[in-house]
């Protein structure tokens, strides 16, 4: 089973389950397929089982590869306030992935729906 791994900073918002879209950067298709089910974790290291906490499984329902810059609004519903804009992606993009992030840069905007 796939995880998807969070920073603990979105803990509350998983927990809350108001969080259902991650934005990763690359092609992660491969990794992420509609229906598959994956377990949601926080952690700073999710090789590493323990630093690593499950919160959920969760069904994912949507995976959309394309440009920052081809982004809509309907792509960032679901994901952190940090993210309420195309426009603030790459910043928040660069904190994470430890690089430059541009709008040319390509993503994978997954989306899931929570199991009870």
């Amino acid at each position: 089973m796939n995880t998807l791994n969070f920073y603990p900073y979105y803990e509350q918002l998983l927990k809350r389950k108001e969080k259902s879209t991650t934005i990763r950067l690359g092609d992660k298709r491969s990794e992420y397929r509609v229906g598959d089910i994956v377990t949601i974790t926080i952690g700073w290291n999710e090789k590493s089982q323990h630093d690593v906490t499950e919160i959920c499984k969760a069904q994912i329902i949507s995976v959309l590869y394309k440009t920052i810059k081809n982004i809509t609004e309907n792509d960032l519903k679901g994901e952190s306030p940090d993210c309420f804009s195309k426009e603030s992606l790459p910043y928040v993009l660069s904190a994470i992935y430890r690089r430059a992030v541009t709008e040319n840069d390509f993503v994978t905007i997954i989306h899931w729906k929570y199991l009870s």
